[in-house]
């Protein structure tokens, strides 16, 4: 054993493709061996920053006097749960004369085997394997050649600074604003700017005042018995103010006869849409199959750790130069899926080639390519998995068709002596192209992005000519109001993350931007997730709603005048600078101090802003809290003077106050039997829920319940009941209820644990 080179890869699935690749591994008590390597993984993450006690036992009691808390310099721990394969890694590593670091090919991936060396002590030499598919030809290939470590050097300066820049304004902002308003209040770098969006966009809903409107749609008939619809309109637009406006165009022109005033119609190309980084994957899968940013990521992974995709969590959506000689083997390969087979049969391999700039752009090629297939197909692929790799690849086929030609027609029609003016508007397909291979879902009416309205989908016009005299077959008025913004949808609040907040649909601005936005596409999913699981919001079919306590968030951020925590655009000047790291254009050091500086002036804000309630906690009792990977004891509550543990709304039953206590919010009035347990089926019942349940009678749906006899998860309303105690009501697609729970129990058996961190994923606190 001694004497051979270590490799070290992020996961076991990743091991094992590497021991499939080279051949010849035995096993071993947590590592492969071979005659010329030895072969181990990590698990994800096996060190982590530590916890603030662990520099200093002042730390671990949450209260203002002890914020801010900056470390001179940040020290790393192992994970328990994982300290065997660690010590496997330690043990292994120690007598290698060479490491090989096989992590995933990316920020992360790099961040996990730095720690790991550090956290063990390891000096040997250092090689980076850098491979954007697991396939057997690409690690053949990546290991004939190995870096130099200190090439990525940079890489892993960008991951530290975000790692730890996250872990002081997580940890700082979050205790902060918990110690000052006494409810477990999770802020972060990456999830409180978004939640802020969130929250801006449902004000603006709620502020908006719909306004009517009429519009005049007329059918038209020509000699030859063909028909098209045309809508009245005027220099000013094609909306009329009032009922009386509208019917008065109605009553001139039915029955009346008009002509083709004007007949426009010009080709269009529509160019086949970039391949896939992680964030656009996401938002087509939310857009056409409703499925999570999360979901798709998971899906992606799996996808990748099977070889049938290359590397999922990338932000270019170009090629290398030296992928081309193999793209026409991939499009081969994609001949063997029956639902390709034609596709590919048909693909025009010539047309991605060195010189197609929207495919190919080595420029364009950050740390991995798009996301394309691999040659190693997949069979019998079911759910997520086969949904996600039928678009990569569709998308992937479509770089090699032509464009789709469609011809657009404008008619408009003029009808009486007034004279009243109808436009139609036409989409007539020429060629298909590569909407062959992607189709659009079809849908028979579509909405305006900025203004939120509906409009009629194009039409197929017959052939019109200058002149041609036609008749009104019918005529309508239509009432109609305007719309307030949309909510987001996972779809769109990615893209809004990815602009830092900007509404982009421009692909040359969309590059010009990369870089600049919320989180990385790696990331963005688990911030999401993140938001839900803290309870700030909910999904409602396929929208995104900030609930009470998110708003509640936001709100008190303003209040305290810490808009810094707010601002995307900032935010994404923070990431532009972390990879300004990697790119060596940026200072560390500086980017630290800022940070530090930050994080100071957030806690000054807090702690000088008016509010707050001066109600002590129930010592001794306080829930165990864990935040960005540090987690406190019973004694780590919120000081005295900082913990409210009085709720706004009286007890319903008889008037009392409701006071928190170690089982939950519980009457202040002795007989009285209302009690609304602190943490359900896995869930914590918080502050706002809790008001909630006493003001309504019943929550808004939560999802996220774990039954604890089946573990399965679950979505219900909690509802009082005539007994004081709180119950299960379930929507009407599950009318039953899960085996194993009970709500009004629950809570006294179980002590309160609760996420207040914020945490991005892989990554421990964004």
């Amino acid at each position: 054993m001694s004497g051979k080179p270590l490799i070290i890869a992020e996961k076991p699935s990743a091991a094992q493709a590497i021991a499939e690749a080279l051949g010849g591994f035995r096993r071993r008590e947590g590592y492969l061996e071979s005659s010329d390597y030895l072969l181990s993984w990590a698990v994800g993450h096996l060190v982590e920053l530590q916890a603030p006690e662990e520099y200093d036992p002042r730390w671990k009691r949450w209260a203002m006097a002890t914020l801010p808390i900056i470390p001179d310099a940040f020290r790393l721990k192992v994970l328990p749960r994982t300290r065997a394969q660690f010590q496997v890694l330690a043990r292994l590593g120690k007598q290698a004369p060479r490491l090989i670091n096989a992590c995933d090919s990316g920020r992360e991936g790099e961040l996990i085997f730095r720690y790991i060396c550090q956290a063990a002590g390891l000096r040997a030499p250092v090689q980076r394997l850098w491979v954007s598919a697991l396939t057997p030809e690409a690690i053949r290939k990546a290991f004939a050649e190995l870096r130099p470590q200190a090439q990525y050097d940079r890489l892993y300066q960008s991951a530290r600074c975000r790692a730890e820049g996250d872990w002081l304004v997580g940890i700082n902002a979050t205790r902060a604003f918990t110690v000052k308003w006494g409810d477990l209040l999770s802020a972060g770098r990456v999830q409180t700017p978004t939640l802020a969006m969130l929250v801006r966009r449902e004000r603006e809903i709620e502020a908006f005042r719909p306004e009517p409107y009429w519009e005049v749609i007329a059918e038209f008939v020509t000699a030859g018995g063909q028909r098209y619809a045309g809508k009245w309109f005027r220099p000013e637009g094609d909306r009329l103010p009032d009922a009386q406006s509208a019917q008065a165009v109605v009553e001139r022109v039915h029955g009346a006869q008009g002509a083709v005033e004007s007949c426009e119609a010009k080709p269009v190309a529509e160019r086949p849409p970039q391949l896939f980084d992680l964030t656009s994957l996401q938002r087509e899968a939310n857009r056409r199959y409703g499925l999570t940013a999360a979901a798709t990521l998971k899906a992606a992974q799996a996808l990748y750790e099977a070889k049938h995709i290359t590397y999922p969590r990338t932000d270019s959506r170009y090629l290398a130069a030296a992928l081309v000689p193999e793209l026409p083997r991939v499009v081969r390969a994609l001949g063997g899926l029956p639902d390709l087979a034609s596709l590919a049969a048909e693909a025009d391999v010539k047309r991605v080639h060195r010189g197609n700039r929207r495919v190919v752009d080595d420029a364009r090629v950050t740390d991995h390519h798009a996301i394309i297939p691999t040659t190693d197909v997949p069979r019998g692929l079911a759910g997520a998995e086969a949904r996600i790799y039928d678009l990569i690849a569709r998308r992937f086929l479509a770089q090699f068709y032509p464009d789709a030609r469609f011809l657009e027609q404008e008619v408009v029609t003029r009808v009486g002596p007034y004279p009243d003016r109808f436009r139609s508007r036409g989409r007539q397909v020429l060629d298909p192209g590569w909407r062959r291979v992607e189709p659009e879902p079809v849908r028979s009416r579509r909405r305006d992005p900025e203004a939120g309205e509906e409009e009629d989908a194009p039409q197929v016009l017959p052939p019109l000519e200058d002149g041609q005299p036609v008749s009104v077959g019918a005529v309508e008025s239509r009432e109609r109001t305007t719309r307030p913004p949309r909510r987001y949808t996972e779809a769109t609040l990615l893209s809004a993350m990815e602009y830092a907040g900007r509404e982009v649909t421009d692909e040359a601005l969309r590059e010009a931007m990369k870089g600049h936005g919320l989180g990385t596409p790696a990331t963005r999913a688990a911030i999401i997730e993140r938001l839900k699981e803290v309870g700030y919001v909910r999904s409602e079919k396929k929208t995104l709603l900030p609930t009470p306590k998110g708003r509640r968030m936001v709100e008190l951020v303003e209040a305290a005048g810490a808009a810094v925590l707010l601002s995307p655009e900032l935010t994404g000047e923070w990431e532009r600078r972390i990879a300004a790291i990697q790119a060596g254009e940026y200072d560390p050091g500086r980017f630290m101090q800022e940070i530090r500086e930050l994080t100071a002036q957030v806690v000054a804000q807090v702690r000088s802003a008016p509010g707050g309630s001066p109600v002590p906690a129930e010592g001794g009792s306080a829930a165990r809290v864990q935040v960005n990977g540090a987690e406190a004891g019973p004694d780590a509550a919120p000081d005295e003077g900082d913990a409210p543990d009085v709720l706004a709304v009286a007890c319903p039953r008889c008037g009392g106050a409701v006071r928190k206590g170690s089982r939950g919010w519980t009457c202040a009035r002795e007989g009285c039997s209302l009690r609304v347990p602190a943490y359900l089926c896995g869930k914590v019942v918080d502050r706002s829920v809790a008001e909630e349940i006493l003001t309504r009678g019943r929550s808004q749906l939560i999802r996220g319940f774990t039954s604890p006899r089946t573990g399965r998860s679950f979505a219900a309303f909690l509802v009082l009941k005539e007994s004081g105690e709180v119950g299960f009501e379930f929507p009407p697609d599950r009318p039953r209820r899960p085996s194993g729970s009970r709500a009004g129990t629950a809570g006294r058996t179980r002590r309160t644990r609760s996420r207040a961190g914020t945490q991005e994923g892989r990554s421990q606190h964004e």
